[in-house]
């Protein structure tokens, strides 16, 4: 099972359905991509266009940090130009599809479901966090909720929230083992909403 109670196969069906929507809107996550190749040339000539330069120098501060996790050191040096050589980078890929975006409107996605697919498929926190939010906490809209539910969109989406459920606990002056209970619900709750998304998505796709 993974966690929510989602099974593997039911994950998978959202993985599929977020990334397909991210190549179709030309976004999503760096630790993501798909892999593409591509010959190496020198800057400037006709391979590569300004898109592809601008799509790769956007990538600096994430090989910086790349660097530092390999090596493990604290202190990376700043990376002052880019150089052409025989490796492989990781780049977002765009394929504009019409069908993968009509297929929202034909899934029927109500309430918060479009808004949670499109935020894990994308990771546009400030355009779709508001909503799903805005329907989270529409029966309990309490500080320790309102907490409780942006720390588990956070486990969704990064793997861990930004700050540990010990220190928010005592934050929030709770038992720290009720906070982790309330987290837990609402984690829940997202990744059942996450799940319906995907899988109503996918059947209006026709997968």
């Amino acid at each position: 099972m993974a966690d929510g109670g989602q099974t593997v196969d039911q994950w998978d069906l959202v993985e599929m359905a977020a990334r397909i929507l991210a190549r179709a809107f030309g976004t999503g996550y760096g630790w993501a991509p798909l892999m593409q190749e591509a010959r190496i040339e020198e800057p400037g000539s006709e391979v590569l266009d300004q898109s592809c330069v601008l799509a790769i120098a956007k990538r600096g501060p994430v090989i910086e940090q790349a660097a530092k996790s390999i090596d493990g050191c604290r202190h990376v040096r700043r990376q002052h130009r880019w150089s052409t050589s025989r490796t492989v980078v990781a780049i977002p890929s765009y394929r504009h599809d019409t069908e993968a975006i009509a297929a929202l409107s034909f899934a029927k996605l109500d309430g918060p479901l479009e808004a949670i697919l499109l935020l894990y498929a994308t990771g546009g926190v400030n355009r779709y966090w508001p909503t799903v939010k805005r329907f989270g906490l529409a029966r309990k809209p309490s500080w320790a909720d309102d907490c409780a539910i942006t720390d588990a969109m956070q486990r969704i989406l990064c793997g861990r929230a930004a700050i540990s459920q010990d220190d928010r606990a005592r934050e929030l002056r709770m038992r720290a083992s009720a906070f982790r209970e309330l987290t837990r619900e609402y984690e829940r709750r997202l990744l059942c909403w996450l799940g319906r998304a995907a899988s109503a998505y996918l059947v209006a796709l026709g997968k």
